[in-house]
């Protein structure tokens, strides 16, 4: 079974270091939350507001982030890279950890779960959300899938953004039936870039884990080109939220974005990727506000 996943046989079983709530990166499904949160708050200014279809979107973009979270550090693995997450199972007695060899069943799992509710979303509003979702979920699995994925080719800030940015904004305004526009789709270009920005700064921090077995962005230009484009990044994001939301609470995560570029110029201090998703939630929650207040 796991060579239909990957490329090459695993000679014994590993668990996690840790437990099933933290394998799906539980920090970065805000990129999910969020972009569908303001999608359907745009959605509602022009049509009538579902909670119902609403929390069942929900649900499933975070269900099938997890997933692809899952899978990404199956692969990963897979490749010799996460080593530190993935010990032998002999070397432990724990029982309650995932194993391996459960990641892509679990997946699968939840995989199914997300197509019946996307069926059933589907069915109470567009069934153009079905290749929307599945093309998201095929970028999502390819980032870190295959010999030559995504990220291994330098593509994986492209892919992020679009999987977390458009994607989610366009199947909440269908979903909820509002009238799709090409203004209403710019609403979405903060949260691209957030998402491009979140995968730059796990790729800066990857440099020397990632470097035999990828090409990233971050590995292609170096460490100190990198942090200058994230910091271009950053202060695009803020150029951007402030013409197409016209409001000042964007600025509220503005010292989180310095922390975050601070960090790549220290030796030690917190991981930048919960800094990075800090960011994102608080720079999100701002642009809620504008709408809402």
């Amino acid at each position: 079974m796991i060579q239909l996943f990957g490329y090459k046989h695993m000679k014994s079983d590993y668990h996690y270091y840790s437990d099933w709530f933290h394998i799906i990166r539980p920090v970065t499904l805000t990129a999910s939350i969020m972009p569908v949160t303001v999608g359907t708050l745009l959605a509602a200014q022009l049509t009538d507001l579902s909670i119902t279809l609403y929390i069942t979107l929900l649900i499933t973009s975070v269900l099938i982030q997890a997933a692809v979270n899952m899978l990404n550090d199956y692969f990963d693995f897979m490749k010799g890279q996460e080593e530190g997450k993935w010990h032998d199972v002999s070397s432990s007695n724990s029982h309650f950890t995932p194993l391996y060899s459960q990641v892509p069943f679990v997946s699968l799992s939840i995989v199914a779960v997300v197509s019946l509710l996307t069926l059933w979303l589907a069915s109470e509003s567009s069934y153009w959300i079905i290749p929307l979702g599945i093309s998201g979920f095929i970028l999502g699995y390819h980032y870190s899938a295959g010999i030559h994925s995504l990220s291994s080719l330098g593509l994986g800030e492209i892919a992020g953004a679009i999987c977390l940015g458009p994607l989610p904004f366009i199947i909440a305004i269908l979903v909820h039936g509002a009238p799709f526009s090409w203004e209403m789709l710019l609403h979405s270009l903060p949260f691209a870039i957030l998402m491009a920005t979140m995968v730059l700064t796990n790729n800066i921090r990857d440099i020397k884990k990632d470097s035999s077995t990828r090409k990233t962005v971050a590995i292609r230009i170096g460490k100190k080109k990198a942090v200058y484009l994230l910091t271009g990044l950053l202060a695009l994001t803020y150029i951007s939220s402030l013409l197409i939301y016209a409001s000042l609470w964007i600025l509220l995560s503005l010292p989180l974005a310095v922390t975050l570029i601070h960090r790549f110029y220290q030796k030690e201090g917190a991981n930048p990727m919960e800094i990075a998703a800090k960011h994102h939630m608080l720079h999100s929650t701002a642009i809620i506000l504008s709408i809402i207040l």
